[in-house]
């Protein structure tokens, strides 16, 4: 009996695993847009030339703001932006946290909550342990 717990148990964990992680490698999407990103700050410190064009061949924005700093965006795949900022696919050197980072903070909760709920079949399982035998003491 205590191995077809354990192996149900296994079972039921690796179960979770499997469906609950993320892919590891980046997608096509996120890779562009990793690269994009590194592209336009290369573009805003003159690592590369200002009409350097994106992953997807569009020429980035380049804008010099009146403090002598410069903004360099990407306006992602479709290749425009909303009038009121920007949407889930823009790229900007003033963005503190662009959408593959975000992407990648998400895979990392993802992993962390997947391997956490793997854990939870086992953790039952000794509880119940724990409480038949609190319960078998308090009996006998």
């Amino acid at each position: 009996m205590v191995i077809i717990k354990f192996i149900f148990l296994a079972a039921l964990s690796l179960l979770i695993l499997l469906l609950g992680m993320p892919n590891v490698e980046q997608g096509r999407q996120e890779a562009r847009n990793a690269l994009a990103f590194n592209q336009a700050q290369k573009i805003k410190t003159g690592e590369l030339p200002p009409d350097t064009v994106d992953p997807w061949d569009h020429a980035f924005d380049i804008e010099h703001t009146p403090s002598n700093g410069t903004i360099v965006t990407f306006h992602g795949a479709n290749g425009t932006s909303p009038a009121d900022g920007f949407d889930a696919d823009d790229i900007s050197t003033s963005m503190s946290n662009p959408p593959h980072k975000r992407t990648m903070t998400r895979k990392q909760t993802q992993i962390f909550a997947t391997l956490a709920l793997s854990l939870c079949p086992w953790l039952i399982a000794w509880i119940f342990r724990v409480r038949s035998k609190r319960m078998g003491l308090q009996i006998g």
